[in-house]
């Protein structure tokens, strides 16, 4: 204690024991014992002293400890005496000790001292793992395709394209999807919005998002990590999805794969999931659930390219649609390819969805539309309708709900007054569901300008596909669902005017600008294959192209 502090102190602790304290003095005495050892190592001594000070100079009852003297036995009051007097004296010390310790504590509460900070066990931190720059990483493989993909490098200030070799670090898949080819020829396809790294040619981790992998022999042993699991295959075709909750499923669609829940004790055997078995783990509880695999959910290929062997591509190349939209995923995720003898590719507009616009089809991929939710559609510009006065229209669809007036495909500028009259630009077809009813229907208008209606009057089937069509022959209009008649009119001829596009998965304004403002039908699931013929097809052709592609 430095010479002015002791000073200050003896003359506060001198003013405690003969007078008092007033309150400042109070607050100053608290100040000089809080947290100096010394300092109240010296108080309590002070306190003592002075107890034993009192005692001896009469201010405590005079008691004679003269031990010493040789006496007679003590009587037995001659002892109590005695004893009352040594707790007198311990009970003066205590008291006056007691006491100015009182008046520390009291003093300490105004001013509110912070507390030492309370000693916490050591805990093990993860130890940071100094950057590696990208070029001095290893290189496990290449992004061999993309579909409107664009994925980026987290940590670095740039995106890997088509060609680009990818390294061990963490990527995120912001938009598409995006094909990567291992070293050891493992193949997986991630769909967008997906967050994963890269550890090695044997191992991904999987943040969030979708992905399906093919592991060739020389790949086996290849894992996925996930939140709530890891899964080790043995070469096969399997696909991954991390919910947004860290929930994980797991489809197995060749081969075998094992799964161990995180949560799962160290003894318990994995998971084994063979061809055409799925199941799912919720991070939250770790105990695997069977579910029914889905073969509909997860984009496997990027490449349309159904097999030879059922005859479909040649079927079509032989009835020469004049448009034929595969609905393949593109380069740049919103061109629609043509493939008819127009070669009139269309367009997506989905920039409201938050996943792109393609899942598995009938035959490849499909287009996905979301419904009025995302108002997501597509056009094809400049359309040209058909002049021969004959068209057939059809192709394979899986409604997953009946938004209303939910469009197929529309070249149409019509609405109807309160005396059921049309008036608008006009147009050759308004193929869809039916209002509320959400039953398949078709409007056409012939040569005269008058419209004819058709219906199914039954709602359509829901999340199974479904082939569908229209045919109109120059003398009456017939609709299709799977190759089967459902209804039919007399229909002359066919309009040729109306609007210069036509929509595809909701009805487009006057001006092809955007979508209808009273009815845009925006179409929710999925649509493929569609073809428009400048002809009629008969019954049987059209249960041809049904036959040919497998269920």
């Amino acid at each position: 204690m430095d010479p002015n502090k002791a000073k200050e102190f003896e003359a506060l602790i001198n003013s405690l024991l003969d007078d008092g304290l007033t309150d400042q003095e109070k607050q100053q005495l608290a100040e000089l014992l809080d947290g100096d050892p010394e300092a109240q190592e010296r108080y309590t001594e002070h306190c003592q002293m002075h107890a034993m000070l009192a005692w001896e100079h009469g201010v405590l009852p005079e008691v004679n400890f003269d031990s010493a003297k040789t006496t007679p036995s003590p009587s037995r009051g001659t002892n109590s005496i005695r004893l009352w007097q040594l707790f007198a004296v311990a009970a003066s010390i205590l008291f006056v000790v007691a006491f100015g310790w009182s008046v520390y504590l009291a003093s300490l509460a105004p001013l509110k001292v912070a507390k030492p900070p309370e000693e916490k066990p050591e805990v093990d931190q993860p130890t940071a793992i100094p950057s590696i720059p990208w070029n001095k990483r290893t290189i496990y493989g290449s992004f061999t395709q993309g579909r409107g993909a664009r994925l980026a490098v987290l940590g670095e200030q740039f995106e890997l394209h088509q060609g680009d070799s990818f390294r061990n670090g963490n990527y995120q898949l912001l938009e598409g999807f995006a094909e990567l080819r291992f070293r050891n020829n493992v193949e997986v396809l991630l769909e967008s919005p997906a967050e994963f790294e890269i550890v090695n040619d044997l191992k991904i981790v999987m943040h969030s998002g979708r992905i399906s992998a093919v592991v060739s022999p020389e790949g086996e042993g290849f894992s996925v990590e996930t939140p709530s699991i890891d899964l080790t295959d043995y070469g096969t075709e399997f696909a991954v999805e991390v919910l947004p909750d860290k929930t994980s499923e797991v489809h197995v669609f060749s081969g075998e794969v094992k799964v161990k829940p995180k949560l799962a004790p160290l003894d318990m055997e994995r998971v084994q999931l063979l061809a055409n078995q799925a199941t799912r783990v919720r991070e939250s509880t770790g105990i695997p659930e069977g579910i029914d695999v889905d073969l509909e959910r997860f984009l496997r290929e990027l490449n349309e390219s159904p097999s030879p062997e059922i005859g479909y591509e040649a079927l079509m190349e032989e009835l020469a649609p004049v448009t034929l939209l595969r609905m393949a995923p593109s380069i740049d995720g919103i061109t629609l390819a043509d493939y008819g003898t127009q070669t009139s590719d269309g367009v997506l507009l989905t920039d409201l969805m938050s996943i792109p616009p393609f899942k598995p089809g009938k035959i490849g991929g499909s287009l996905f539309l979301s419904g009025p939710a995302a108002m997501a559609y597509a056009k094809v510009p400049h359309y040209q309708p058909v002049a021969t006065g004959e068209i057939t229209v059809c192709g394979w669809v899986r409604a997953e709900s009946r938004p209303r007036w939910a469009a197929i495909a529309k070249q149409w500028a019509i609405e109807f007054d309160d005396d059921d009259k049309p008036h608008g630009l006009g147009g050759q077809f308004h193929f869809g569901l039916h209002d509320y009813a959400g039953d398949l229907e078709v409007q056409v208008r012939d040569k005269h300008g008058n419209v004819i209606k058709l219906r199914e009057n039954k709602p359509f089937p829901l999340a199974t596909w479904q082939h569908v069509a229209f045919v109109a022959d120059g003398e009456n209009v017939r609709l299709y669902r799977n190759g089967i008649e459902i209804d039919s009119a007399q229909c002359e001829g066919l309009s040729t005017d109306g609007p210069d596009s036509m929509g595809i998965g909701a009805k487009l304004s006057y001006d092809c600008t955007h979508p209808d403002d009273r009815n845009p039908g925006f179409w929710h699931g999925r649509i493929d294959e569609l073809a428009i013929f400048d002809k009629a097809l008969s019954e049987q052709q059209l249960l041809q192209i049904v036959k040919t592609v497998p269920e």
